[in-house]
């Protein structure tokens, strides 16, 4: 199994951030099979795996070139999968108005409006603004960026909620949803 595949069977949330995480790698790298293949070698120590890893990236490089994302964007998965994210959470908070979710959304709407109103409404809906604002902070941890108090706490706030929606989602996927009525 790749690093992809588990992290997509096991939290959903984190595997969008990994795909947008490797896409800004494929891209850094020019695409180059060879500077990947150097990178993969430094976390896969089996050749096993490191031949799935790398069957994996070339896949996402076919990909990006199809879709024509070389320069930005994501792949159609990532929109796929963000929309059916989004699908769960309005589902969560206003069909089946689950108590847990709905406190948790409550707990991050104000980051999250403040988030729509500080990129100029790039982000469309609850979910990506979650998701883009955790990448934006994993992009500062990489640098080793100061983060203030402040988007710490609304960076947990984000985090909670997509950790509820993600175990929602693995449920959901295996079938194991219960979507009654509270």
């Amino acid at each position: 199994m790749t690093i992809a595949e588990q992290k997509k069977s096991e939290n959903i949330a984190e595997y969008v951030l990994f795909l947008w995480q490797m896409e800004d790698l494929v891209r850094a790298l020019y695409f180059d099979v060879d500077s990947i293949a150097e990178f993969v070698k430094s976390f896969t120590p089996h050749s096993f795996a490191y031949e799935k890893e790398i069957v994996w990236f070339k896949d996402l490089i076919r990909r990006m070139k199809s879709e024509r994302v070389e320069q930005k964007g994501h792949i159609s998965e990532i929109h796929e999968v963000i929309f059916e994210l989004n699908y769960l959470h309005n589902t969560l908070l206003h069909v089946l108005k689950d108590k847990g979710y709905t406190a948790l959304h409550a707990a991050a709407q104000t980051n999250i409006q403040e988030y729509i109103n500080r990129s100029d409404g790039k982000s469309t809906n609850d979910v990506e603004v979650c998701l883009t604002a955790l990448y934006g902070l994993l992009v500062l941890r990489l640098k080793k960026e100061p983060i203030s108090d402040e988007t710490e706490s609304a960076m947990k706030s984000f985090s909670g909620l997509m950790a509820r929606l993600s175990h929602h989602y693995k449920l959901m996927k295996q079938g194991e949803a219960n979507f009654s009525m509270n």
